[in-house]
């Protein structure tokens, strides 16, 4: 399946994806990438015209590469050689084409023989409306604490000869909604942007690791599913989830028996996010007016607009939830897409939690790692004991900083760094 690949000529994508732009009139320049680097492609747009792909999409195939610009500022990792801002192909949750964005760090220096070894990183929750995209990250960036926070640790593997690719996963920066937690959505975007990495820059390996936390947690475990099939001419050493979310369906209705609870911020995305993949998710009927009235800052902001005061967070349960209505094919749809405690990793699986996380509770994910090994999936579980007892966003997102060691140390057995 890889031949294809080989015989990729890039003049000829060059002159197709040249002739493409002109015909519907996109602001594209096609240019020769920076020196040291072989692969011709076209340059994209400057400003956030770069997210709005050529209608309709040229002909291809998923992980073709749509085009790409150099990136700098916060969301580039200062250890790269280069750092791009890319689209790329990927296949939507009803397996049509479509346009994913993100980023690519490629390290400084020769690259080694066999190519910088690569890690897609799979990020946690930021929100399903586009400005949420990390690969938006700047000074007034609405989820600046969470991508700030993780970038160093992803920094740290770009020094270690790693080449760091970060989707930012369908309808995240691109047109259409953002299917939340949609795991074999996350997936693919996931693979895809590796494929796209290698057309960009033949200088990295086919070899790969998928890394991720929280939502980004559960994208590891189901690429460790479908990555190597999906894959084509790939080959995925591993994954590693940090943090996963599982058991979805299940905490969505305990959620929602606890009605005088305070309202979860996640709960917006999720019904949101369910509906793009799953029509029969009506959201309108399982809100109350208060609900329905709060539910469009899904659009316009991040997840901290729902802990705002005034926000999301600020209500009850039964305040914005309506509990006369059927929430059986919200909870079907989890079932269906986000169950990843239903995903056979076909890979070797690094899982690492913190026991007092209060927002990817470690009594779930010890009932998937369970399941796991009860499969006889190559599984290797950390759960972490001495993370200082912050606020529990703290604890969830400081999993990935202590978890560090672990997973560089796993890493390197699986996927050695080649400088």
């Amino acid at each position: 399946m890889g031949s294809s690949r080989t015989l990729y000529d890039p003049s000829r994508r060059l002159a197709k994806w040249c002739l493409t732009a002109a015909l519907v009139g996109a602001l594209v320049a096609c240019s020769q990438m920076p020196a040291g680097h072989s692969t011709s492609v076209a340059e994209g747009p400057a400003g956030l015209s770069f997210y709005t792909p050529p209608s309709p999409l040229p002909a291809g195939r998923h992980g073709d590469l749509i085009w790409a610009r150099t990136l700098t500022g916060d969301a580039a990792m200062p250890a790269a050689g280069h750092n791009w801002l890319v689209l790329y192909r990927s296949t939507d949750t009803a397996g049509q084409p479509i346009a994913v964005s993100g980023t690519v760090a490629v390290p400084a220096g020769t690259p080694p023989e066999g190519g910088w070894p690569v890690i897609s990183w799979t990020h946690g929750t930021t929100g399903i409306a586009d400005v949420c995209a990390p690969s938006r990250n700047g000074p007034d960036y609405p989820d600046k604490s969470y991508v700030d926070g993780i970038n160093p640790v992803l920094n740290q593997w770009v020094q270690k000869g790693y080449a760091v690719l970060k989707t930012d996963y369908q309808g995240l920066g691109t047109p259409g909604v953002h299917p939340y937690l949609d795991g074999r959505s996350e997936a693919r975007s996931a693979t895809d942007i590796v494929l796209a990495a290698r057309e960009l820059d033949p200088a990295l390996s086919r070899d790969w690791i998928v890394m991720g936390h929280s939502q980004g947690g559960q994208a590891a475990i189901y690429t460790s599913e479908i990555g190597t099939a999906y894959g084509h001419g790939l080959d995925l050493k591993g994954a590693v989830g940090i943090s996963p979310a599982s058991y979805l369906a299940e905490q969505v209705a305990l959620g929602l028996k606890q009605t005088t609870a305070q309202a979860n911020a996640f709960f917006p995305l999720i019904m949101v996010g369910m509906a793009a993949s799953a029509p029969g998710v009506q959201v309108d009927k399982l809100l109350t007016p208060k609900g329905r009235e709060l539910i469009g800052v899904v659009n316009q902001g991040c997840l901290g607009a729902f802990s705002k005061p005034g926000g999301w967070g600020s209500y009850k349960n039964d305040q914005v939830m309506n509990a006369k209505a059927d929430f059986k094919p919200l909870e079907a749809a989890l079932t269906s897409l986000s169950a990843t405690q239903n995903v056979r990793p076909t890979v070797p699986l690094l899982v690492l939690q913190a026991k007092n996380d209060q927002i990817v509770y470690s009594q779930f994910t010890n009932l998937m790692v369970q399941r796991f090994k009860d499969l006889g999936v190559d599984l290797h579980y950390v759960e972490y004991t001495d993370i200082p007892n912050f606020p529990a966003v703290n604890v969830h997102r400081a999993t990935v900083n202590r978890s560090l060691p672990d997973a560089v140390k796993w890493v390197e057995q699986h996927l050695p760094p080649r400088q």
